[in-house]
């Protein structure tokens, strides 16, 4: 007979619909994409990443490439934008319910209680909801670094268009601003995203929440307390609910017999 550990480590709850895990897979690819295809530009002194272009194909097929990601990036920004909108109108315009990503207080609360528990002087970590405080600085990193690296990225893609529109430090600027915004984007995926979801050692060598959309109950239970009591909640009104019928239909049956 499985003991209670086990079947938690069994049992599993939705936490990515398939429409978002495909949204993150597109976002995933054409990241890489643009990572491969840059970063050659961006140091143009370090031999080794003339190699990359070569593999591609050329310095031609590398524009190309990187280009269509970019487009393929913005259109996948766009279909999440049009996404929000509809989980806010299924929600009824309950900004909170629609969209459980937007930082809170208590999200401030769970950065401060969970660097004083990293400097020993708390004992537990809090229990987080949902979506914790790093979930979400994640999440906002994209929608910062998105409109950045979009706008810099089309000037530099019609320099001759914009440069005669835009002041003369345009185009100058839009190269910084591109090259340094995806150093940091690259820098905050291998760091900080990498290692929360993938590297950390109570997940390593990888969660598999963004393939399968599911996530344990162990996992759930140790990591988003919150919801999982909200959950347990749910589910013992609903037993009471069945029970409540059950017995409901044992009292009218024979009523209804004789």
């Amino acid at each position: 007979m499985a003991t209670r550990s086990e079947a938690a480590r069994v049992r599993s709850f939705q936490r990515l619909s398939l429409f978002q895990r495909v949204q993150h897979i597109v976002m995933l690819v054409t990241f890489l994409l643009l990572a491969l295809t840059g970063l050659p530009l961006r140091f143009p002194d370090v031999s080794w990443m003339g190699g990359v272009y070569a593999a591609l194909g050329g310095l031609v097929v590398a524009r190309t490439i990187h280009r269509s990601a970019a487009l393929l990036m913005v259109a996948d920004g766009a279909v999440h934008l049009g996404y929000l909108g509809w989980l806010l109108v299924q929600h009824r315009f309950r900004v909170l319910e629609a969209w459980p990503m937007i930082p809170t207080v208590k999200d401030a609360r769970d950065w401060w209680d969970t660097s004083l528990y990293y400097f020993g002087i708390r004992r537990t970590l809090p229990d987080y909801d949902r979506f914790n405080f790093r979930e979400k600085f994640d999440y906002f990193a994209v929608f910062w670094g998105l409109p950045v690296m979009m706008l810099s990225g089309l000037i530099l893609w019609f320099p001759v268009f914009f440069g005669n529109m835009l002041p003369d430090m345009a185009i100058p600027m839009s190269y910084i601003a591109h090259s340094d915004e995806a150093i940091l984007a690259i820098s905050a995926i291998v760091v900080w995203h990498f290692y929360n979801v993938h590297y950390n050692p109570d997940k390593f060598p990888m969660s598999w929440v963004w393939l399968t959309g599911r996530i344990s109950e162990e996992e759930i239970a140790r990591e988003h307390p919150l919801e999982h009591e909200r959950i347990l909640a749910a589910e013992r009104e609903q037993d009471r609910g069945d029970r409540g019928d059950r017995g409901a239909a044992l009292i009218t049956e024979p009523t209804k017999a004789g």
